[in-house]
Order: structure tokens, then sequence, then C-alpha cells
């Protein structure tokens, strides 16, 4: 009898993962398809704005590929028309970008078995609309090389996106010099609101928001706006204080009671 058995091959398996890999990815690019749409009009702006600034369309464009963030660029954008000097403008986008951090302790028990590389991309890719659509995917059963691919493919149609609607935005600044003044970040501002109250179903979510929300109100009067500062950190300590919660509550009940020593 003839051992003409199937059997997989590493080539067969390389290929096979392959191709589960390509297929997270462009399942995670199409998720982002409403998003881009919502977010290409405030590329449009922002590239605008920074041809209206006098910051060139290389610089708009890099300006864009470097902090990855449609409200802090068009807060530094306006600093730099201003004449702010350029620690008060990169400190004005680093705590505007704060919010990232709330969202990273979300994302962390899931992402924590990759590799610090992996962590590095992804994390340089994470924007509003990124998280909400991987969140919603993490909550269904998936292995990490599943998990990493469908991430890596959301950020990237993403920044993509961004990127192609800069240019678009600077080439139309040059011609319509009136066009960032047109107010056509607002579908983004709607579907992130929209997307934002259909995530709210995590204890810990709802925790970290309300926390932060509080906080915000209650340190307001401070100065600079450094409210949003107060409140997106304590967001955050609020956020990983609730994992770590968790955790131990979960640790407690699976711990079977020891009996005591008679």
């Amino acid at each position: 009898m003839s051992d003409a058995v199937n059997k997989e091959t590493p080539a067969d398996a390389g290929a096979g993962a392959a191709a589960d890999a390509r297929t997270e990815f462009w399942a995670g690019a199409r998720a982002m398809t409403p998003f881009m749409i919502a977010a290409f009009p405030m590329g449009i702006v922002a590239g605008a704005a920074g041809i209206a600034g006098g910051v060139g369309w290389l610089g708009t464009v890099g300006m864009g590929a470097a902090v990855n963030s449609g409200t802090a660029m068009l807060a530094g954008l306006q600093l730099l028309r201003d004449g702010s000097p350029t620690p008060v403008i990169l400190l004005t986008t680093l705590v505007l970008s704060l919010r990232m951090m709330i969202y990273a302790v979300m994302l962390r028990p899931h992402l924590s078995d990759l590799p610090q590389r992996w962590r590095a991309v992804l994390a340089f890719g994470l924007v509003d609309a990124t998280f909400f659509i991987v969140i919603e995917r993490f909550k269904k059963p998936a292995g990490i090389r599943e998990r990493q691919w469908y991430f890596l493919g959301s950020v990237t149609a993403m920044f993509a996106n961004w990127i192609s609607s800069l240019v678009i935005g600077t080439a139309l600044g040059s011609a319509v010099p009136g066009i960032a003044g047109e107010g056509l970040e607002f579908p983004m501002t709607a579907l992130f609101i929209a997307m934002m109250a259909g995530a709210l179903t995590n204890w810990k979510i709802w925790v970290s928001v309300l926390g932060a929300g509080a906080l915000a109100l209650i340190s307001h009067p401070l100065p600079y706006n450094l409210y949003v500062v107060v409140a997106t950190l304590g967001g955050a300590v609020i956020g990983a204080l609730c994992e770590v919660a968790e955790k131990r509550h979960k640790k407690r009940a699976e711990t079977p009671d020891t009996p005591e020593a008679v």
C-alpha cells in the first residue's frame, strides 16, 4: 500500500498563512471605507490651510505624515499662521493627540502578544476611526495573526487616504484660496460622534469617558486650555485602573478557594 497520503507541506502552510494575512488586511482596509469618505474633506481643508499658511505643499504633506491627525494639524497650522513659537506648536499638537493613550489602554490586551516592531507600526497609524473599527473586530474570536493584519489594513488604508487628500488639498488651496474656511471637516466630526456613541458598550470605556468628561468640567478654568491635558491623562489613568481591577476580579474568580488546614 502506497504512502500517497495528502500532507500539508511547509510551502502549503506558508501559502495558506499568506492568503489569510491578505484576506484580513483587505478586510481591515474595506472596513475603513465610510471613514475615508468622511475624512477626505478634512484632509482637503488641512492641505489648503497649509498652503494658506505659507508652509508649501511639501511641508504640508510632510507635516501631515508626521502628525497623522487632522485636528492636531489644523491647530498647528493655525498657530503657525499666528506666529506662535515652535515649543507651543509642538505641545499643542501633542496635547490634542493624547486621547490616543486612552485608545492604547483599550487595545493593549488584544495586542500584547505582538512583537515590539509590530506594535510601533500599528501605534503610529492609530487614529480615532481605526480604533473604533479594530475594537469592534477584536470582540470576535480571532488569532493574533488575524488581529495584526486586520489592524495593519485599516491603518494603511486610512493613512493613504489622508495623504492623498492632503495632496489634493494643496492643489486646491493654490487654485481656490478660500476653500480652507468652508467647513468641509464637519462630516468626519459627525461620523466620529456617531461611532463614539456606538462604541460605549464596554463598562471600562464608559467609566473612562465619564471620568474624562468630569475632569474636563472641573479643570476648565485652568489657563492655556490645560483642562484638555488633565481630562485626557485622567481618562487614560482611569481606563488603566479599570483594566487592572477587571483582571484582579477575574483572577480572584478563577482561583478556587483552598480549604483551610485542620
